[in-house]
């Protein structure tokens, strides 16, 4: 990197200083102010500003720093369960062949505008109309963390105590946990005095 080099609103000063494992140079912002900042981040592409971007973008969708975030990581985590592996989500989105469409997979301003047009706060996470589809604008809303629970577990009918309700309901008159026994039916899980045990599965099987 040479004194004078221009990385999207950072300008290289000079003054390269190595702290523990890392490279820092001193950068002059387009807003004027002049920073420490990694070197490694600037060149990579990652960091395109003294932080000044940031709050600019936070304002021009009128959230605060900590909505920014909550937002932010519905998107990534969005684009994670589709398409990295390694993710404990992968198998019920990307496996199954759900994506996110072209206009939000790579451009998470074109996904915030959507999101705040149609009523996101961070009270509320993102859900499919149509479980069949993948995320786009035409087959997403925004619900809260209980409605996606009952959602996910409405059409799961079980029989309990000669009662037949759904997953969601018996969660709610037992007290329990709505994604803890719907993983567990996910795994096979079938009979309900297992299923809606209320415990660690663990300490059934110890007594068993």
């Amino acid at each position: 990197m040479i004194k004078g080099d221009r990385f999207c609103r950072l300008v290289y000063l000079g003054e390269s200083q190595k702290i523990k494992k890392h490279t820092y140079g001193m950068f002059r912002c387009d807003c004027g102010r002049e920073k420490r900042i990694r070197i490694d981040g600037v060149s990579g592409g990652q960091i395109k500003s003294c932080g000044c971007l940031y709050h600019e973008r936070c304002n021009e969708f009128g959230l605060n720093s900590i909505e920014y975030e909550r937002l932010y990581n519905v998107w990534a985590n969005m684009r994670k369960r589709c398409y990295d592996t390694k993710s404990d989500r992968y198998y019920a989105y990307g496996a199954k062949g759900i994506t996110v469409c072209d206009e939000w997979k790579d451009d998470f301003h074109a996904f915030a505008k959507f999101a705040i047009d149609n009523g996101w706060n961070s009270k509320l996470s993102i859900e499919r109309i149509d479980l069949a589809k993948g995320y786009e604008p035409q087959n997403c809303i925004f619900i809260t963390m209980k409605q996606q629970a009952r959602n996910k577990t409405s059409n799961i009918k079980v029989n309990y105590n000669g009662e037949i309700k759904c997953i969601a309901e018996w969660c709610e008159v037992l007290g329990l946990n709505d994604k803890r026994t719907y993983r567990r039916y996910q795994l096979g899980i079938r009979n309900p005095d297992i299923l809606f045990y209320p415990g660690d599965l663990r300490g059934l099987r110890r007594r068993a």
